[in-house]
């Protein structure tokens, strides 16, 4: 029989059902220490100015039978498909969505969404882990250390949740994939997983995906399973049509967008060799350079884990023999630390140091599995002073980059000489090697659990901006209260004190409020639209704003607000008026009244508001047009007269790629944004149909279905050819191990043949040469 772990009650006193549950026990206490020290860690940046709210608008516009598809309203940020992160296909958005409408304290539910993906990654991690050969304690170990490093912790769960989720769904993936290669399970499992992941509208992990899918092609080229090899290649293809779908719309409107398309290094948010070396450090602070003032991060960003040194424990030789079963792990590291090493920017892609979480994910379960399958059997003093040395010097290393920090490394060090001393006492006085690795699995992560304490003592905040947004969803109710028709924002709410919420808002916390305004979050912005606004990804604007918006444009003869057909315009002071003396010389243009004034903002409205947003704001001389209908996705006006040379009609909304004109032409937009069409002479009498459709979109939806149905035929007949085996064994595969025990997720494949690596008993034996020994 292949070598597999057989854990039994009678053999190690603890079922292997009882360290599944625990992993994902172990890492919801983990992921609340952060809390103890910050109650609002997990409602920072990115989830409170763009996810959360995000969240709660789709939530509220599936309550009222709406999909969130496209809004004219969200200007630049209202281009749902092209963004891509509103994820319009997630099951997993969708559903965070729905349910954040039944809570009234944003950060309580962020905090449980975090919690929550956190315990899924953990489950995840753990049954990749056993697939991969680990035995049910490492598996433990691996689970939970994962959840705790450096990035997953500090930058991914408090603010950049699409990562997190992601992150969270690739080990389902990965393992999923592996049970149809080697035990001829159903692909159904890895097509959805694999669904989940995609559709959430995250780049980077869809990257990672396919980066995962190469690691285990490689695997199976070099062990020669051509049938495992169709079906990988064949389940790629699949969540390649998907990709498709998610993704082709923001590829088609790239060119629209703020966001850089060359190939370049600004060193923003990129790590190096040096900054990883002290990765077995919680206190280690690498240069990475950021919105934060110094080259170094203020938080531990590159942490992986603090037992990294036992991979001195390791048998290399044995390991190398294993490596064919179990190679999609190494391979899928290498190519994760190229991309994390790569520069700030490959195109529209940005800072690769987000991809940190998949190499500490790849370090730990090699290290979980090596220590599984080719640890030596007696850890000689040679081993010993090895481990030591890896130990100090990752120490040392990690000390270097900010040496003044030493108190803290050596309380972080003192505990982990601690479970260094633990582990050394369990492995010489432990024979029984399934016993041992129960205690020196708890020694770990309980050391884990203890080293958080103290990194998050010393570490309390996220590198990232809390913008003290208030956590009770009533709160976003007054703010522009007396405004009509479409607002913009004048200004940098977010310089000011956090008084300034009662009055204002940021980003996509807009959405919580009855208003409509034009300073919602994109993370990809409209390139001329932006630029003529002065308007950041966020939503903040240029102090000059207020006066150009009544500049006159040389081609309409209007001013620019009424092509954007705002009727409220909110100044906000600027944090270099602390007096408020410039804000109290605002005077509102003829047609314009002041509705409020406080210290901090002025709030001017349009005397006779124009409503209509979307609608036509301008046709050229001679032709004369009457509206007819108008949404977000659709406009219609009749064509009461034309010139004979043609003319054009401009719509107040941004010309997107994807917008077609039935009876009119789309021509070069005004102001280089503004959606316009050409009319021409014979028109006059008739109606004209200007509709947006994400660009692409008959292609992607096909896309999509063809996914889903032929990933259900897929499913539906292998679980028929399923019943006609229902006599045979399990997993034809040499590799497929049926689960042992009482431990339902013992189907860990052994990942080699040798048969000099069998054994008739329980545990595993390994034939090492004495000096392995």
């Amino acid at each position: 029989m292949n070598i597999q772990e057989r854990p039994t009650t009678a053999r190690t006193g603890n079922p292997g059902w009882l360290w599944a549950l625990a992993t994902p026990v172990a890492t919801i206490l983990a992921a609340l220490v952060p809390v103890i020290f910050n109650h609002r860690f997990y409602f920072y940046d990115d989830t409170q100015i763009g996810a959360y709210p995000i969240w709660r608008e789709i939530g509220e516009m599936l309550r009222s039978g709406q999909w969130p598809f496209f809004s004219a309203e969200g200007w630049q940020a209202g281009n749902y498909a092209a963004e891509g992160q509103w994820g319009i296909f997630s099951p997993l958005t969708l559903g965070i969505g729905l349910a954040s409408t039944f809570f009234t304290n944003a950060l309580v539910f962020s905090t449980l969404v975090k919690v929550a993906l956190l315990a899924t990654a953990s489950i995840g991690i753990y049954l990749v882990s056993r697939n991969l050969g680990a035995r049910a304690p490492w598996a433990f170990v691996a689970g939970v250390a994962s959840t705790l490093a450096g990035f997953t912790v500090y930058l991914d769960s408090p603010s950049w949740v699409t990562g997190l989720m992601v992150w969270a769904f690739l080990p389902f993936v990965w393992w999923s994939l592996r049970r149809m290669c080697y035990q001829q399970k159903s692909p159904l499992p890895v097509l959805i997983t694999g669904y989940f992941l995609v559709t959430v509208g995250y780049v980077h992990g869809t990257i990672m995906m396919v980066l995962l899918f190469v690691a285990v092609i490689v695997e199976l080229l070099v062990r020669r399973k051509w049938k495992p090899l169709v079906k990988t290649v064949s389940t790629g293809i699949l969540l390649g049509l998907v990709a498709l779908a998610v993704y082709l719309p923001g590829v088609l409107t790239l060119r629209s967008t703020a966001r850089t398309q060359v190939v370049a290094n600004t060193n923003f948010l990129t790590v190096d060799l040096t900054g990883l070396a002290g990765s077995a450090l919680p206190s280690n602070l690498p240069q990475v350079a950021s919105w934060w003032w110094g080259p170094f991060a203020p938080a531990p960003l590159t942490y992986i884990a603090w037992f990294l040194p036992l991979f001195a424990l390791v048998n290399f030789r044995q390991l190398r023999r294993l490596t064919p079963g179990i190679a999609s792990v190494p391979v899928f590291l290498l190519l994760s630390l190229m991309l994390t090493l790569a520069p700030s920017d490959l195109g529209p892609l940005r800072t690769p140091v987000r991809l940190m979480p998949y190499v500490c994910l790849a370090t730990i379960v090699l290290l979980c599995v090596a220590l599984s399958l080719a640890r030596v059997r007696k850890v000689s003093g040679v081993r010993w002073v090895s481990t030591a040395a890896v130990f100090i010097g990752s120490v040392y290393l990690g000390w270097t980059g900010k040496p003044e920090l030493w108190t803290v490394s050596a309380r972080m060090v003192l505990i982990m000489a601690v479970g260094f001393a633990l582990t050394a006492v369990a492995l010489r006085l432990i024979r029984a090697k399934s016993k041992a690795d129960g205690v020196v699995a708890a020694v770990l992560v309980a050391t884990s659990l203890a080293l958080a304490f103290p990194q998050h003592y010393y570490f309390p905040n996220p590198p990232v901006q809390d913008f003290k947004l208030p956590a009770d969803t009533s709160k976003y109710s007054t703010q522009l209260s007396g405004a009509k028709g479409q607002a913009v924002v004048v200004g940098t709410p977010s310089a000011l004190d956090p008084s300034i919420w009662t009055e204002s808002l940021v980003g996509n916390m807009w959405y919580l409020n009855p208003g409509s305004v034009h300073n919602l979050y994109s993370p990809i912005q409209n390139a001329a639209y932006s630029k003529d606004l002065c308007i950041a990804s966020r939503g903040e604007t240029c102090k000059e704003l207020s006066t150009k918006l009544f500049e006159i444009d040389p081609t309409s003869g209007k001013p620019l607000a009424d092509l954007l057909r705002v009727d409220t315009v909110q100044i906000v002071r600027d944090a270099a008026d602390p007096n408020g003396a410039e804000l109290a010389k605002a005077v509102p243009p003829s047609g314009w009244s002041v509705a409020s004034r406080t210290p901090n903002t002025v709030m001017w409205t349009r005397n006779v508001p124009l409503g209509s947003v979307g609608a036509p704001v301008y046709a050229s001389e001679g032709t004369e047009i009457e509206p007819v209908s108008n949404s977000s996705s659709q406009v219609t006006f009749k064509v009461d007269e034309v010139p004979a040379s043609g003319g054009t009609v401009t719509l107040g909304r941004i010309a997107w790629p994807g917008y077609t004109a039935d009876g009119a032409t789309i021509v070069d937009p005004l102001r280089g944004y503004l959606l316009t069409v050409n009319v021409a002479p014979d028109m006059a009498g008739k109606t004209v149909t200007v509709s947006f459709q994400p660009p692409g979109w008959t292609l992607e939806i096909a896309s999509l279905a063809a996914a889903l149905l032929l990933g259900a035929a897929w499913s539906v007949v292998h679980a028929l050819r399923g019943r006609r085996r229902s006599g045979s064994p399990d997993g034809p595969s040499s590799l497929a191990d049926r689960p042992a025990g009482n431990d339902p997720s013992a189907s860990a494949p052994h990942p080699s043949p040798d048969p000099s690596l069998r054994s008739g008993g329980a545990e595993p034996e390994y034939a090492l040469r004495k000096e392995d020994k």
